[in-house]
């Protein structure tokens, strides 16, 4: 369907309420029931809403729903026992009440607003079981959210204004994914929501890669991080994270090599050795920064694509990301978890970067370099440095590589204080390291 001009959130839910085969049911846990309210504020909601509850009582959402093996309401499975529930329940009561034409729905969110005098994560979880056309088999789409307003209740209107964008969306949009995800931010910014999950299935969706669109959440700036863990699946990074420390290794892995396994492997050595935990407390993670993509407005993301499923098949966690500068993926870590201690594993080459003051033209403030070494090292933060082989052969370690004179004294205190760590390589993978 062709949309000449941009509608507001208002019209979105009136146009919805006014076609006589959309037909529904909202379930809503934990910010009000705000996109229900959407379309019972625009007017025609009669035609569009078969019900719309709301079981914040635990006991009554578990005898609605079945009972959370995990304990956890805002999950993922919670939201998918909704959306199952209340599209079973829709169908069954009303279809033969209904025209054969009508497309039926079933939208659920489940999240955690901000509380009162709580410094917790405002996140959560919606989404929308759909027919595309009547008589379909459904399809599906799932999202998570974190909501980023400092007051509740204008996190539940972003939340009303995202789930109405949702639904307009399916029904609108599902031929043409790109701009189905382009226009879930319309009345919104990203300061207001951050998407870092997607998931389509059904057959309205058939031949669409979930890999592809979640890396579309960040080259098209609608989210900061995307996710995929070791079965090649996107996931809510949150969930892989979650009392995890991380090691990190950063790359375009065109191609990844023995090389790169050999520094995953020593970093993560070094790095549960000095901060004195156990391998299984440490995530690895290899991570992409789009910001070349996001720079030169390039849509070419096929590659990187393929490069997700060759790492994450070699057993590595993936992350996608628009952070051009370290300590922002070190921010991003310590965000939630100021305990998480992160290791960086880089090479020779990385921490002449890290000290030449280009690297920081365009940065917000005035501190330049000093100020982001002031946020990279604030956290738990360790630089563990592989060497470079040069074309002649010499070898350059953490301990001779040449900063800038003006830096050098910051630098020992670095290397004396275990902030910089030299890693000791698999002599056949030392090779002159390629462009990365």
């Amino acid at each position: 369907m062709e949309q000449e001009v941009k509608l507001n959130t208002r019209h979105k839910a009136l146009h919805i309420n006014l076609d006589h085969k959309i037909y529904g049911s909202f379930a809503e846990i934990g910010a009000g029931q705000e996109v229900a309210r959407q379309f019972f504020r625009a007017g025609g909601a009669s035609g569009t809403i078969a019900r719309s509850l709301s079981a914040y009582d635990m006991q009554e959402s578990d005898a609605i729903y079945g009972v959370e093996k995990s304990g956890r309401y805002v999950a993922r499975p919670r939201l998918e026992s909704m959306l199952e529930t209340e599209f079973s329940l829709t169908v069954e009561r009303i279809k033969s009440h209904r025209p054969p034409d009508t497309t039926f729905f079933a939208f659920a969110n489940t999240v955690a607003a901000k509380a009162y005098k709580s410094k917790r994560d405002s996140h959560g979880w919606l989404g929308i079981k759909f027919q595309h056309k009547g008589g379909a088999e459904p399809s599906k789409i799932v999202v998570h959210v974190r909501m980023l307003d400092d007051d509740n209740t204008d996190q539940q209107a972003a939340l009303g204004i995202l789930g109405v964008n949702l639904i307009y969306a399916a029904y609108n949009f599902f031929e043409d994914p790109e701009t189905l995800l382009d226009t879930l931010f319309e009345d919104l910014t990203l300061s207001r929501i951050e998407i870092n999950f997607i998931h389509f299935e059904g057959p309205a969706f058939e031949n669409l890669s979930n890999t592809q669109m979640n890396i579309r959440l960040v080259t098209s700036q609608l989210g900061e991080v995307v996710m995929f863990g070791t079965s090649g699946e996107p996931e809510d990074p949150s969930e892989l994270l979650y009392k995890k420390h991380v090691v990190v290794l950063r790359g375009t892995f065109r191609p990844f090599l023995d090389l790169h396994a050999d520094m995953v492997a020593r970093g993560l050595v070094a790095f549960t050795e000095s901060m004195g935990l156990r391998s299984d407390e440490v995530l690895c993670i290899c991570e992409m920064n789009t910001s070349r993509y996001i720079a030169d407005g390039s849509d070419d993301i096929s590659d990187m694509e393929d490069r997700i499923m060759r790492i994450t098949h070699l057993g590595f966690n993936v992350l996608v990301t628009s952070f051009y500068r370290y300590f922002r993926l070190s921010e991003y870590f310590t965000r939630y978890d100021p305990n998480r201690r992160v290791g960086f594993i880089l090479s020779v080459e990385n921490i002449l970067t890290i000290f030449d003051e280009r690297y920081y033209d365009g940065m917000e403030g005035k501190g330049g370099m000093l100020e982001a070494m002031g946020k990279l090292f604030a956290s738990h933060s360790q630089l563990m440095v592989y060497p470079n082989m040069t074309a002649e052969g010499a070898v350059i370690t953490a301990e001779t590589v040449m900063v800038p004179d003006k830096y050098k004294f910051l630098y020992k205190h670095l290397l004396y204080n275990s902030r910089v760590v030299p890693l000791f390589p698999n002599a056949e993978c030392l090779t002159p390291l390629p462009s990365r």
